[in-house]
């Protein structure tokens, strides 16, 4: 798990070691546990897959590229917590 800030200074958690094709099952535990509403649709390309989930007014991206892995990101400053709540569960499941 690697924490950092991105180049908008949003809150991202990646896990490097998880893999494409594990994004679906990743995605689908966590919007469960969480309750999350998609935001717009999935995208998916030959070296990303994406897609936006609220929480109430928390808005958070789960993501899995060639270079970052799976990742989470917190599209809110209100969305940071949830996103730490997030990364300790892919975390215990998957690493």
């Amino acid at each position: 798990m690697h924490k950092h800030r991105d180049a908008s200074q949003r809150l991202t958690i990646a896990f490097f070691q998880i893999e494409a094709d594990s994004y679906q099952r990743i995605t689908q535990i966590v919007v469960n546990q969480f309750q999350l509403v998609p935001v717009g649709e999935l995208v998916v390309g030959p070296e990303e897959r994406f897609q936006d989930f609220q929480h109430q007014r928390k808005v958070i991206g789960l993501e899995w590229d060639f270079w970052s892995g799976y990742c989470v990101v917190a599209k809110t400053k209100s969305a940071e917590k949830l996103v730490r709540k997030i990364a300790v569960l892919i975390e215990r499941h998957h690493s």
